[in-house]
């Protein structure tokens, strides 16, 4: 309690005995006991809380990783598609010019050759004029 002076009143009196000094020992025991257990939990907390961030940046790097990856197994997919089908169209192109029949064809068609006998006419899309040959390479 205080007195009109602002003094405190001091009525109780400590006890100083073996009892009560053993009190306070392990009172000072366990609070500095407390103080270095905060301590182990603050750096433990601090030290998961680093890895934690290490892990989740490294998830994070990972992530970006198998995204642009991904991208680039499709479009390595698309271009072996495409590779695929232009290896299919080679080979039917190659099967194509083993055939004589289909050589025979090309070359009439592209070249206007003829067999005996056989007139050709050709009709060109910027001539309105028709020339007719005939075996002997004579235009009538």
């Amino acid at each position: 309690m205080r007195n009109g002076r602002g003094a405190v009143n001091n009525k109780v009196v400590k006890l100083l005995n073996n009892y009560t000094r053993k009190k306070e020992s392990e009172k000072k025991v366990l609070t500095g006991e407390q103080r270095v257990s905060r301590r182990r939990t603050v750096l433990v907390s601090s030290l998961m809380l680093v890895v934690a961030g290490i892990l989740l940046v490294m998830a994070l790097h990972q992530h970006n990783q198998n995204s642009l990856l991904k991208e680039e197994v499709v479009s390595n997919e698309e271009i072996l598609e495409n590779k695929i089908t232009e290896a299919r169209d080679l080979e039917q192109q190659i099967k194509q010019l083993n055939d004589d029949n289909y050589i025979m064809r090309i070359a009439r068609s592209e070249f206007f050759l003829s067999e005996e006998g056989e007139i050709i006419f050709n009709l060109s899309e910027g001539n309105d004029d028709e020339s007719v040959t005939t075996e002997d390479g004579n235009g009538e």
